[in-house]
């Protein structure tokens, strides 16, 4: 191929994944990584009924679903990811106790999920047995994993061995690390729900993890499943607050506080910038966020909320 032809393609190519252009070869992405994600969903497997405002006629499972498989087909390497608060909220929850939640994520192709504080409502043995659930069921999408390094699962070895501090995934150009970070169980889970996990301050459990991502994995893009809030008036742990006391976050995928956002909120640090980002709750949007890795650092290119409609 002739440079000119070479330079035109790989023009082409960066503007329909909205990159910027670069001018010098040497500065061309060298990995790409989009991730799709979701919070607070609450078990909202149908769209929103008539007579919920702007909220009527959006959502569901199965358009979520449709949505994930024509963005994965568009954009490539991608991560489908969730904050947490999966369960509570509707007839569903009360019926099947998670697990149908669980297997549906499953079949939309989730990649991997952190707890909240509603996710406890029916205490450790019913959270595990929704895992199991999801486990045991004969598709051929792989069960996901789930990720927190801020509970402490001593107590509870079953639900423990369920739950990583971390992940590690790896696509052509750009590895990424994932953890994630649960909110205090004080006046929001009965002592009996979480009974046998305890907490841990999500900063100081989070500062080794993140150096070990990016010093011994070698993880280009460091991602936080955060059910901590967006940003918490009444406490000192919030998404807001966590960059200045973790540097080396590119990426925050928050929920518990059910803020919509329509694109990322770029916090600096003392390594780059981290993107926060929360879409509302009830499962009625997608968020999305497309990296690049450019000489060797991860930018962020985009980053929207998308309506999950019919």
């Amino acid at each position: 191929m002739k440079r000119r032809d070479f330079l035109a393609a790989l023009g082409a190519t960066a503007a329909a994944a909205g990159l910027p252009l670069k001018a010098a070869p040497a500065e061309a992405p060298s990995g790409r990584i989009t991730l799709l994600h979701t919070n607070d969903t609450h078990s909202h497997i149908e769209p929103f009924g008539p007579g919920n405002g702007s909220l009527s006629g959006r959502g569901g499972v199965a358009r979520r679903a449709t949505l994930v498989k024509r963005l994965r087909a568009e954009v490539g390497a991608s991560l489908l990811l969730d904050a947490g608060d999966v369960f509570q909220g509707t007839p569903y929850f009360n019926e099947y106790k998670g697990r149908l939640d669980y297997r549906l994520m499953r079949m939309v192709g989730y990649d991997a999920g952190t707890l909240g504080n509603h996710d406890f409502d029916n205490g450790v043995d019913l959270l595990v047995q929704a895992m199991e659930s999801m486990e045991r069921m004969d598709h051929p999408n792989p069960p996901f994993p789930f990720v927190n390094c801020n509970f402490d699962f001593a107590g509870a070895p079953e639900l423990g061995k369920r739950v990583r501090p971390y992940l590690v995934r790896d696509f052509p150009g750009i590895r990424v690390g994932i953890t994630g970070v649960g909110v205090a169980f004080a006046g929001l889970v009965a002592p009996k729900n979480h009974e046998g996990v305890g907490w841990r301050n999500p900063f100081e459990s989070l500062k080794p993890v993140v150096k070990h991502l990016r010093e011994v994995e070698k993880a280009d893009l460091v991602v936080v499943l955060s059910h901590l809030g967006y940003q918490m008036l009444d406490g000192e742990f919030d998404d807001l607050r966590l960059p200045a006391h973790v540097p080396g976050v590119d990426a925050i995928i928050g929920g518990h506080s059910h803020t919509f956002l329509d694109t990322p909120t770029r916090v600096p640090q003392a390594l780059g910038e981290t993107l926060i980002f929360q879409v509302g709750f009830g499962g009625v949007n997608l968020g999305r966020m497309d990296f690049a890795m450019v000489r060797g650092q991860a930018k962020a290119a985009s980053g929207s909320s998308m309506p999950v409609e019919g």
